[in-house]
């Protein structure tokens, strides 16, 4: 299964990163359906360069050429969000477009900050770097596409 595969290689890496996005919702306690998996990894050089040979080692590659660790550079970062709108960069299988990782690497929230405020949550055997409640319902609420924001109305929920 490729979602065990993913946060296996993940736990045994070195990579600092924390999961993001409707699986994050998922490990918070929400049940819900996604089949990507979002990512924020922190934005330095190599852990971003470690990042990319994890995701290919798993015979992923990105939907477009670049290389995850131009983005350690702030300004660049910025120019391709203004430029491109580009706030992930996708690795897809291209035997298997459900095997897919979107690595934000422009996210609303310093991705250090989410990185360095991430909780362990276990899933099954492993450990997995889940993004902090608060941080990922102001995630969701910047995001504010409808499910984005049903995904808050559950997540408050939880934090009842």
């Amino acid at each position: 299964m490729f979602l065990a595969r993913l946060l296996g290689a993940l736990d045994t890496s070195g990579v600092a990163y924390c999961v993001v996005g409707g699986l994050a919702v998922n490990l918070h306690g929400i049940p819900r359906t996604t089949y990507d998996v979002d990512l924020v990894v922190a934005r330095n050089a190599a852990n971003l360069a470690r990042t990319e040979a994890l995701l290919r080692g798993l015979g992923l590659t990105p939907r477009i050429p670049v290389k995850l660790a131009d983005f350690a550079d702030a300004a660049h970062c910025e120019t391709m969000h203004a430029e491109r709108n580009l706030i992930a960069v996708t690795f897809t299988n291209a035997s298997n477009p459900l095997e897919e990782v979107d690595v934000l690497v422009c996210p609303p929230i310093d991705p250090d900050a989410l990185v360095a405020r991430s909780t362990l949550r276990q899933a099954g055997t492993l450990q997995v770097h889940v993004v902090a409640l608060e941080d990922l319902l102001s995630m969701k609420r910047a995001a504010g596409r409808e499910q984005d924001l049903r995904d808050v109305e559950y997540l408050e929920r939880l934090r009842k």
